[in-house]
């Protein structure tokens, strides 16, 4: 790598870069890039977001109320198909 990656070098490597999963190397050039480029900046603080919202989503759980009243739904649906 150069000293000045471009926007489409910092993109292609950003999934890498979030997941620390690239050269101490790269990632500080990838670090200089977002810090001058804002479209960039803009782009890694929505994946960061994009990425914990999936993380917590993933934690959610559907409440038992709720799940029951689906489940009966699902039952009265399929016995109203019979």
């Amino acid at each position: 790598m150069t000293d000045h990656i471009d926007c489409r070098q910092a993109l292609d490597h950003l999934q890498d870069y979030l997941k620390r999963e690239i050269t101490p190397e790269l990632a500080l050039e990838i670090q200089r890039h977002i810090e001058r480029c804002r479209p960039c900046l803009d782009h890694v603080r929505f994946e960061k977001n994009f990425l914990l919202m999936l993380a917590s989503a993933g934690r959610a759980t559907c409440p038992e109320v709720l799940r029951a009243r689906i489940k009966a739904a699902l039952d009265a649906a399929a016995a109203n198909d019979t």
